[in-house]
């Protein structure tokens, strides 16, 4: 259907520099700009600014994140699970996106509490999210 995409856009708008650094690496990538950058973006390091306010979203998801899960096992326990299959996926995926970030992060923060680096630092893989 004409105007109807299957999937949502981000944009951004990079500096001239920046631009011209993408499109060169893409190019040499072999890759498609948007997968380059999907890639780039999925499997690189986490940055963490440490300010207050970024470690508290870290740690509010967390909380939600652990309240949603101990909801899902009484459910389960109780024979009451209750979510049908398209709203399971959709919390499948959005609560394995946001495990598999909360590692990277803690794997990219490693620095702060081990001597050495993690050997894997390029992200803990591409999840199965099916």
């Amino acid at each position: 259907m004409p105007g109807k995409h299957k999937d949502n856009a981000i944009a951004f708008r990079p500096s001239e520099w920046a631009r011209a650094v993408i499109e060169q690496r893409a190019a040499l990538s072999g890759m498609y700009k948007k997968d380059f950058i999907t890639r780039s973006c999925v499997y690189s390091n986490i940055v963490v600014i440490g300010k207050r306010e970024n470690i508290q979203r870290i740690v509010d998801a967390l909380q939600e994140m652990q309240m949603v899960m101990k909801e899902i096992a009484g459910q389960i326990q109780s024979g009451d699970f209750s979510l049908q299959d398209e709203s399971y996926q959709e919390l499948k995926r959005d609560y394995l996106a946001l495990a598999v970030t909360v590692v990277d992060i803690v794997n990219g923060a490693a620095y702060l509490f081990e001597k050495e680096t993690p050997k894997n630092r390029g992200g803990t893989g591409k999840p199965n999210w099916n």
